[in-house]
């Protein structure tokens, strides 16, 4: 059994991060500046999104929370919007999903500015990801690529996980996670197989997989009879639990008896974090280039 830990290569990140925030605040005269909008009723992504700001302020960056409710029109939204694209002085813009149920069907990644996409949300960014054909391509891109599967990539490169050729299945397709993600570890040399609610027979597929990451975001769905013995399985859950316990997609404890595997919490998220908050900094840096 190994705990694929996030913890220790999200703090180094963090540290890394203090003089660069130094010097971009003597450059522009300000901190490294984000906004993020929330709504509450979207318990993992308000979560997510604190911590967030939270982070960013302790490191001295600028961070701001715009809370919508259910009240919030899309006339409003769209406003809030074209606000933030348009200031300067804000450097990352963060949009936890989903939104509040008369947002939802509004085309947000058209509207949202590529310099300040830090997430990777934008039609460009998503783009020029789903161009590349290499992890080499990959890092090179000018713009951002969403947080949480890059941070799943650098869990894995941490731990030395070798893709090369490995059968994985991504359980999730939504544009934010298993979409990307699916396409992070094909360009990583990786065979995918890209699983999601109209999934027919996930254990036989399951059962058949070196690697599994899951994103599902049901509490405890994945069970040890699921997966082969000394498969590792990555858990990008944040749920609760019927207890009110904070926890993943996999029966960790169960689980963890024979497979390598990332906990919930400590794994996938600090390092999620870590990489927005590298990614507000790299922002801000390209300002003063």
């Amino acid at each position: 059994m190994v705990i694929l830990e996030g913890k220790t290569l999200a703090a180094q990140i963090k540290e890394s991060l203090k003089q660069r925030v130094q010097n971009i605040t003597e450059a522009l005269n300000r901190p490294p500046h984000l906004v993020g909008i929330s709504w509450q009723g979207d318990y993992a992504g308000f979560l997510y999104l604190s911590k967030e700001v939270k982070a960013a302020r302790a490191l001295g960056m600028r961070a701001d929370i715009v809370e919508l409710d259910e009240n919030t029109s899309p006339k409003d939204f769209l406003m809030l919007l074209g606000k933030v694209y348009g200031d300067e002085n804000i450097d990352a813009l963060l949009i936890p999903r989903p939104l509040p149920p008369a947002l939802n069907d509004l085309d947000i990644a058209p509207l949202i500015n590529t310099s300040q996409d830090i997430d990777g949300a934008s039609l460009v960014s998503m783009g020029r990801l789903f161009m590349c054909k290499t992890w080499q391509q990959v890092k090179n891109l000018d713009t951002f690529i969403p947080c949480c599967p890059l941070a799943v990539m650098r869990l894995l490169e941490y731990h030395k996980v070798n893709l090369e050729g490995k059968k994985v299945a991504v359980i999730g397709r939504s544009n934010t996670v298993g979409g990307p993600l699916a396409k992070m570890l094909t360009c990583a040399n990786a065979t995918i197989t890209l699983c999601h609610t109209k999934t027919k027979n996930l254990k036989e597929i399951l059962l058949n997989q070196e690697i599994i990451i899951s994103a599902t975001g049901n509490a405890r769905f994945i069970k040890a009879d699921m997966v082969a013995k000394n498969a590792t399985l990555i858990d990008v859950g944040t749920n609760l639990d019927d207890n009110g316990k904070l926890c993943g997609d996999c029966d960790f404890e169960a689980i963890s008896k024979t497979n390598s595997i990332s906990p919930v919490p400590g794994g996938v998220g600090p390092l999620t974090l870590a990489c927005l908050l590298e990614n507000i900094v790299l922002s801000a840096e390209r300002k003063i280039k």
